[in-house]
């Protein structure tokens, strides 16, 4: 997907409040369960989510350089349907 809005060149930056906010916000520390909780009740027992397999990406692959001679979009569109994402 080939996505670009009109803000695309100007960049964001912290304000000057916003990071004096950010300084004075409080930085909360967790620690261990409190004495008498199950494990049920924290880390992997209580998670809603299970990780059954896992596999390392495979290493990227060069891409496609499109030099622009006027025609960028129709190749672009021809991309994006030889892998039918169109």
């Amino acid at each position: 997907m080939i996505s670009v809005v009109e803000k695309i060149n100007e960049p964001r930056y912290p304000s000057f409040k916003g990071i004096m906010a950010a300084k004075k916000k409080p930085v909360e520390t967790l620690s261990l369960p409190t004495p008498g909780s199950t494990p049920a009740r924290w880390g992997l027992g209580a998670a809603a989510t299970e990780v059954v397999s896992f596999a390392k990406r495979p290493p990227r692959q060069a891409g496609t350089v499109v030099k622009d001679d006027g025609d960028g979009g129709v190749k672009a569109a021809e991309f994006l349907a030889s892998q039918k994402f169109i």
